[in-house]
């Protein structure tokens, strides 16, 4: 879901900041299929029910996504234009169902499209959404994403892992080496946001889609997996088109201010205000 330029550390000038113990997650996610993009370096910051998620980028605009358990809403700040958005459960389904029936002529458009393309053109067409982490084939899809485990392990950057599998009917379109949550420091506390913002999600999807397949389904699936994902690949068409892996976890005191937007942002609203009815003048 969706990441951000740089925390905010610390003490600042001698101002006191609130902290709490937490846990840290630092990923990264590479692009095989597409050589000229660099690999992108984020972070999970998690403190009790509450999550953020940001890409560490000097300069970068990338949102930044935060989860509040608290609250039950999620915080979408653009460190673009200096905005932030919050959205609860009854936000996001309306939002849901207003863009089901566009998402669903996007993608029969999309795959008609792509089908009557030269070989050629239809791979160049496929890498750039891969680049930008669309799939056409599951744009406005309702299809079921089945988890399977396969007994399959390996050991991933120093975790034992056991393999597990997303399918989609008959195609493949991620798998996840998970390990135990026992093996993953603070994992009492990050187990919990997790199940909980998998749950959110869930709830919103079902809501908005009208359905138990699609995203509804894979965050419902995502939550039988024993352990956490050290490592995740995203297939289209056959083929790994993004790999992100756990490169580190540590506790350590997290500011509370890191699950707030930043001072100085401006709130909008997520969905624009409707104009006035000029009917009976």
């Amino acid at each position: 879901m969706v990441k951000v330029a740089g925390l905010v550390s610390g003490l600042i000038l001698g101002i006191q900041t609130t902290v709490c113990a937490g846990v840290v997650f630092h990923i990264e996610t590479t692009f095989p299929d597409r050589g000229e993009m660099t690999p992108r370096v984020g972070t999970m910051m998690v403190e009790g029910n509450k999550l953020k998620m940001s890409i560490d980028e000097e300069g970068n605009k990338q949102p930044t996504v935060i989860y509040r358990g608290d609250r039950e809403e999620m915080l979408l700040v653009n460190n673009g234009d200096r905005t932030w958005r919050a959205m609860d459960k009854a936000t996001m389904i309306n939002l849901g169902q207003q863009m089901n029936p566009a998402m669903e002529q996007l993608q029969k458009g999309t795959q008609e499209m792509l089908k009557n393309m030269p070989p050629e053109r239809r791979a160049m067409m496929e890498k750039m959404f891969a680049g930008k982490g669309l799939d056409p084939g599951m744009m406005g899809s309702k299809k079921e994403v089945q988890i399977k485990k396969t007994g399959e392990t390996q050991t991933v950057n120093g975790y034992p892992c056991v393999k597990y599998e997303a399918w989609q009917e008959s195609e493949k379109v991620a798998e996840h080496w998970v390990t135990d949550w026992k093996r993953i420091p603070g994992s009492q506390e990050a187990q919990g946001v997790f199940k909980d913002m998998a749950e959110f999600f869930r709830e919103v999807f079902q809501g908005a889609f009208k359905s138990s397949g699609g995203p509804a389904s894979f965050f419902e699936s995502m939550g039988k997996m024993e352990g956490y994902p050290v490592l995740t690949r995203i297939f289209s068409d056959g083929k790994i088109v993004t790999e992100t892996r756990l490169t580190g976890v540590e506790e350590k005191k997290v500011p509370v201010q890191e699950f707030d937007p930043p001072k100085g942002y401006v709130k909008k609203d997520f969905l624009p205000k409707q104009a006035p009815s000029n009917s009976g003048h």
